[in-house]
């Protein structure tokens, strides 16, 4: 069984110690009934050394001390706290936690190193440090052996060196067709021969994840009539069900390569997201109809789905984002809701195309009564965990956050929309001490995966 916890803020180098010597406060030694000369064994991560334990008086409480070879040979993280629990079975010391965020392209930047991604990432490293959590970030594309070149934030900065393979690494690579890269397939196989969890397993696309949701009955009243768009006959029968009918890519993300379609008394009118002009086009009969989408689809794979008519504010479409994070017992938890409001007339409630964000509870009680209003957000988050678990369960593999959109229609009925996998971290409503809620789950969730377990 293991040890609790001990908290290591200082590791001092001493040169006057052996090389496989490690002194510990005799506080340390009183929490695990630890004898002075201790010959034991000291493992981080991969690295696993013989040592002999002395039990030190002088030492500050949360300090150890050991020589600059032994620091070196360990691979252990300058300017970094540390945990370290005691297995007295094996009579093993572990230290960890060691994570690792994996990034796509990292732009390098002195002021934004990981582009809109830094202030999340900052924050991530700043409250990974409060933890006792070691934490890097770092590209695929810049693995050396079981080394990685990346960057670990000291003293309000990014430091830049060549630091050892994390013990378990959150996937934030924002690119479908760079996850899906042989160097990065070889980089994950490389995790998985090393025994190295990691989480947000892989991009899920918006067909794949409404089949796994069909899966379960209790989520189907809450997903929208939705089909793949495979031939013109395909797209004539849903708009005969449906005036107005929104098209949408396979793969598009943040609202990009969506189609809006109005069937009118003189034909169809097409409109389009604000990043492509934001205007309307219109078409007199089924063929100009076809020539113009599949101009603007190039050969993409679209799914169809009807236009809810949705509560608005103002005039304004709404839609809510839900994030859900896995805690440190591997539990689904909903940690932040917010609405997003897009821009009259607007195809799309994205903020990158111009949407603006509230809380989710003062628009709720806009649009809603104030019991009505509860009840919905308190149902919104429920749904969103269940969801978050029939996800995971049929998709296979491990995630650790997803944000869920959903909306409600005039008769406030709740539907879900779609899932993210990597959810924006520009989408999040912070708290006035600036810390975004998602961080103080996903690190021990990442933590216990590396082997700390929850005190």
């Amino acid at each position: 069984m293991l040890s609790s916890i001990f908290y290591i803020s200082t590791i001092t180098l001493n040169e006057a110690l052996l090389s496989n010597q490690l002194v510990i406060p005799d506080k340390m030694a009183s929490l695990w009934k630890i004898d002075n000369k201790l010959q034991s064994t000291l493992t981080f991560h991969m690295k696993s050394k013989e040592m002999e334990i002395i039990v030190s008086d002088r030492l500050a409480s949360s300090a150890i001390e050991m020589h600059p070879r032994f620091f070196q040979e360990m691979g252990l993280l300058k300017q970094a706290n540390i945990q370290c629990i005691y297995d007295p079975g094996a009579n093993t010391f572990h230290l960890g936690p060691y994570i690792g965020t994996v990034l796509g392209d990292i732009p390098g930047e002195m002021e934004a190193p990981f582009g809109p991604l830094t202030p999340y990432m900052e924050e991530m490293a700043k409250t990974a440090h409060a933890m006792h959590c070691m934490f890097i970030v770092f590209s695929y594309k810049k693995l050396h052996g079981t080394f990685v070149e990346g960057y670990q934030y000291q003293h309000h900065r990014w430091v830049k060196l060549l630091y050892p393979l994390p013990q378990v690494v959150y996937n934030r690579i924002g690119r479908r067709d760079q996850e899906c890269s042989r160097q990065a397939r070889q980089f994950f196989q490389r995790l998985t021969k090393a025994g190295i969890p990691y989480f947000n397993d892989r991009f899920l696309h918006k067909w794949e994840t409404h089949l796994l949701f069909s899966r379960d009955p209790s989520l189907q009243p809450y997903l929208p009539d939705t089909r793949v768009l495979g031939s013109k006959n395909d797209l004539f029968d849903m708009l005969a069900q449906y005036p107005q009918i929104y098209l949408k890519p396979f793969r598009g993300k943040e609202g990009t390569g969506i189609i809006r379609l109005t069937q009118t008394p003189d034909g169809y009118e097409i409109g389009y997201p604000d990043d492509e002009g934001g205007r309307t086009e219109f078409a007199g009969n089924r063929d100009e109809l076809l020539t113009i989408i599949a101009t603007r689809m190039k050969k993409r794979q679209y799914i169809m789905q009807p236009m809810i008519k949705t509560k608005e504010v103002n005039g304004s479409p709404v839609d809510f984002r839900i994030l859900c994070i896995k805690n440190q017992y591997g539990l689904w938890k909903s940690c932040s809701a917010i609405a997003r409001i897009g821009q009259k007339n607007a195809v799309v409630s994205n903020l990158a195309k111009g949407g603006t964000q509230r809380k989710a509870h003062a628009v709720l009680t806009e649009i809603l009564s104030e019991e009505k209003a509860a009840q919905t957000e308190r149902f919104m988050h429920e749904l969103a965990c269940h969801s978050a678990q029939v996800l995971e369960t049929e998709a296979g593999g491990l995630f650790g956050e997803l944000g869920f959109d959903f909306m409600i229609d005039q008769a406030e009925h709740v539907w879900m929309l779609e899932v993210n996998i990597k959810p924006s971290k520009g989408e999040v409503i912070q708290f006035s001490d600036n810390s975004f809620p998602s961080i103080k789950l996903l690190l021990p969730f990442a933590a216990a995966l590396a082997g700390f377990p929850p005190v």
